[in-house]
């Protein structure tokens, strides 16, 4: 529910109106990567650490994706686990803001619309969805570096594939939007 702050005046605070939902082939990704108490065979403890990682991955390699609706495999971000999260992920929010040029406005709107609420559900709702679109573009990432990428002769060995992937990942430059 948005708040008021002053007479006739709602204020949209990120991450704390909804759920968070991830749909489609994205949920699939997450349950490559994250299974729900299986923490020996998930590379996430909690699906709210997945959502988090992706989106700090999506923004630093500048890749965003599109929502898929292709299926209609969900999953389901609870409020309590985004509410452990909430500061990280509100400034993740402001990153994206700050550092994203597919809105064409200058710096000072885009300081001006990081450091403050939105004050309209449009607002709110498009900038939602631009947060999520980097967190899909780092899913995809994500699943591609360490579900999808075979273990190559050039890696060390690990033993275990898993192993061999997220050591790879660790070592990447996360190049922008560069698969490996």
């Amino acid at each position: 529910m948005p708040r008021k702050i002053r007479a006739n005046q709602k204020v949209y605070e990120y991450f704390r109106e909804n759920s968070e939902v991830i749909s489609g082939k994205y949920a699939d990704y997450a349950d490559a990567l994250w299974k729900q108490n299986d923490i020996k065979n998930s590379y996430f403890k909690r699906l709210i650490d997945l959502y988090t990682v992706a989106a700090a991955i999506g923004i630093r390699t500048k890749r965003k994706a599109a929502d898929d609706t292709s299926s209609d495999n969900r999953r389901t971000i609870q409020m309590d686990q985004i509410m452990t999260n909430l500061t990280t992920l509100q400034d993740l929010m402001k990153i994206v803001l700050i550092i994203d040029d597919s809105r064409s406005i200058t710096l000072e709107e885009k300081l001006d619309s990081a450091f403050r609420w939105p004050e309209s559900e449009e607002v709110y709702q498009r900038n939602m969805n631009l947060f999520n679109s980097y967190m899909r573009g780092g899913l995809e990432y994500l699943y591609q570096n360490l579900i999808v990428r075979r273990v190559s002769p050039e890696d060390e060995d690990y033993g275990d594939a898993r192993i061999s992937n997220m050591m790879a990942l660790l070592k990447s430059d996360l190049d922008e939007g560069e698969l490996r």
